[in-house]
């Protein structure tokens, strides 16, 4: 069932169109929308639309601010093996 746009009250929905038309209703959510579920004339409750999270996969890298934070990390530069060989040694004993 379609809601028409002079369906969409501007005050709020009662419940029972609410759940009739609940798929709608989160699609307008979703756009940002937010609606207001009213029984008996009175709010009951809000469905409001989500921030959407930050995809870290898609955030820009600050290259030069990682080569600083790099830098300022590195310490002595050891021998993956001789780490491992000096925590072998000391575990025995």
């Amino acid at each position: 069932m379609a809601l028409q746009a002079k369906e969409f009250p501007m005050d709020g929905f009662n419940l029972t169109d609410a759940e009739k038309s609940l798929s709608e209703l989160i699609d307008r959510a979703e756009a940002g929308e937010t609606i207001d579920i009213l029984r008996d004339g009175r709010l009951v409750a809000k469905l409001v639309p989500v921030k959407p999270a930050v995809d870290k996969l898609n955030r820009r890298v600050d290259i030069e601010a990682l080569r600083r934070h790099l830098d300022s990390q590195s310490g002595p530069v050891v021998e993956s093996g001789a780490i491992v060989r000096t925590l072998r040694d000391e575990a025995r004993y």
